[in-house]
């Protein structure tokens, strides 16, 4: 990944950001703050990267954990990987606090574990998973495992077990161990196919497994010791002659008021959605991706481009001539692509490869029901959620006008042009940052060359980019901070 040792890294809710240049590594560890203060720069030891990666904002173990134990918890860290070296630094203050030599050629990820004392390192060819304890300096080893990327482990949400798929011979196995010690909890040899992943419910109650499309739906619930608790093969009366199977699940977030995750969303290849609830895994309702013109149709919004100055804008349709463009000819992978919870599970925004280029959003509150559906010229590359409150921010594949789309159940939706710089690909990125508060919620735009900061304003009736904060690739800590 030679891209990655010249690209933007943003700390998974952007509070943090880093770039290197050559062998420095330029850490902004307050980016969103007035002018970027607290830049700091540190030297690594090589050139080459593979990874650059914070740890997550949140710890995955209660800092009350550490207290029972007599321990302060673990600041902010970042790591920097080469193909045989990793060192970790404290964010706050900023010094090296660890370093792992003699790292085998080929790891195919290194990242944090269940927390900032733990970097996990899967070897070439999934051979096995290695964990370092950054404070006892002993490492443990998983053999086999399935996968490198994060479908393939997870950790408990709040205590930390750690789930896994291995693939030690011709059966699926999914593991469960526990913190830290990474003891073995469970062992389940799983009735799959070809197993596509795992997932924890955000609440931390269940662990669902997803088998490969060809199987046809089969979706296995676990419990957080690893015993099966259901097998969920398809709504009642579901004609399996005709099933394309699964091509990914989404958990809805926990409820504030319950403290638990009511829903499993199963996207499937077919192009519908089957609507879980979490009390039986049993099917409520199952969305489909098709249009019927009826008395209460929803608000249906075509992007276009204005007339006057050539930007975009979103203007209501009457009619489904809004569906009869499709951006590009659907190609494989097929099946629903994206499906994306509200905070408070109210809404379900989700695309569709058949139609790329279509945002639907639905309301679950009681009856399932399609409120809108947008629809843009180019294809949807994300549809974004507010962390604590209803909207939603979309881009798509446009390689002309960086820019974002916004949508509330309140009023018409808008297109935001970005002053950034254009991308040849259209892989814009967008990022809440997670400590939003008050009307003009701040957000990452860009793309690993150019990152913006800013919020949404509206004057006269218009919406714009008022911009806070840029930083840009290859440049020095002087010139790559704007105002």
């Amino acid at each position: 990944m030679d891209s990655a040792s010249t690209s933007i890294t943003l700390s998974e809710h952007g509070e943090y950001a880093a770039q290197t240049s050559a062998k420095d590594l330029i850490l902004h560890l307050n980016p969103t703050s007035s002018g970027f203060q607290d830049v700091e720069i540190v030297k690594a030891k090589e050139c080459s990267l593979k990874f650059l990666k914070f740890s997550r904002e949140s710890y995955t173990v209660s800092p009350d954990t550490y207290t029972t134990r007599g321990e302060s918890p673990p600041g902010r860290r970042v790591l920097h990987a080469s193909d045989s070296r990793v060192l970790v630094w404290q964010l706050l203050p900023l010094q090296l606090h660890a370093e792992i030599e003699s790292i085998e050629p080929g790891a195919l990820n290194i990242d944090f574990g269940s927390d900032e004392n733990e970097v996990i390192v899967f070897h070439a060819w999934n051979t096995r998973l290695t964990v370092y304890a950054l404070d006892t300096g002993r490492s443990q080893v998983i053999k086999s495992p399935k996968f490198a990327h994060h479908n393939g482990f997870g950790y408990r949400p709040k205590t930390g077990q750690f789930a896994i798929l291995l693939k030690p011979d011709a059966a699926d196995l999914l593991t469960i161990h526990g913190f830290r010690s990474y003891e073995l909890i469970n062992r389940a040899v799983l009735p799959t196919v070809d197993a596509q992943g795992l997932k924890w419910s955000p609440d931390g109650r269940w662990v669902a497994v997803w088998d490969t499309a060809s199987a046809g739906t089969k979706v296995l619930v676990f419990t957080a010791d690893g015993q099966l608790f259901r097998t969920y093969a398809g709504p009642p009366g579901f004609d399996d002659s005709l099933d394309l199977g699964v091509r990914g699940i989404e958990w809805s977030p926990v409820a504030s008021d319950r403290g638990i995750s009511e829903h499993l969303a199963i996207g499937k290849v077919d192009g519908t959605v089957d609507i879980l609830r979490c009390k039986t895994f049993s099917c409520s309702t199952t969305l489909s991706h098709s249009f019927e013109i009826d008395e209460n149709s929803p608000s249906i919004w075509r992007e276009r481009y204005a007339t006057a100055d050539g930007t975009l804008e979103y203007a209501e349709s009457s009619s489904s001539s809004a569906f009869s463009i499709i951006a590009e000819s659907s190609s494989p992978p097929r099946g629903v692509s994206i499906m994306a919870f509200s905070f408070s599970e109210r809404f379900l925004a989700t695309v569709d490869q058949t139609r790329p280029n279509i945002v639907w959003i639905w309301n679950l509150e009681s009856t399932a029901v399609l409120v809108s559906a947008l629809v843009h010229e180019h294809p949807v590359r994300q549809a974004v959620w507010h962390p604590s409150k209803v909207q939603l921010l979309i881009t798509t594949a446009n390689i002309a006008l960086p820019a974002v789309r916004s949508w509330t159940p309140d009023g018409q939706p808008s297109v935001i042009h970005i002053p950034a710089s254009r991308s040849d690909s259209g892989r814009y990125d967008v990022r809440w940052l997670s400590s939003n508060e008050g009307d003009n919620s701040k957000f990452w735009f860009g793309t690993t060359e150019d990152y913006t900061l800013g919020c949404i304003e509206s004057a006269d009736a218009a919406s714009h980019f008022k911009v806070l904060n840029t930083i840009k690739n290859k440049a020095s800590p002087g010139s790559s901070m704007s105002r």
